[in-house]
């Protein structure tokens, strides 16, 4: 017997480990190993929608936030506002002593 017929060099020969369970063939409607494939799609599909989903809900989120701008605006009305309600209490203390 020649070396390359034997599959290897000089020595034991190689067993193989015996597997005790085997995986069989699908023997359903379909062997067409593409099932598989479109069933990932499907699912990869429904997670992109769900981070679009969140995507758009963070965005309307963020957008919702006024600006530095309208801030200071509130911040500006509410000092001014004050101030009048100062007066008004100052002048009602004022008007009745």
């Amino acid at each position: 017997m020649r070396l390359h017929e034997r599959g290897g060099p000089e020595g034991p020969p190689q067993v193989a480990a015996k597997q005790t369970t085997g995986i069989l063939p699908h023997r359903g409607t379909s062997d067409d190993p593409r099932w598989i494939g479109e069933l990932l799609v499907t699912w990869l599909g429904i997670q992109l929608d769900t981070v679009d989903s969140l995507t758009a809900e963070a965005a309307a989120k963020v957008a919702s936030i006024p600006d530095r701008q309208v801030l200071l605006t509130l911040l500006g009305e509410i000092i001014v506002r004050l101030g009048a309600v100062e007066l008004e209490v100052a002048d009602l203390r004022g008007g009745r002593r």
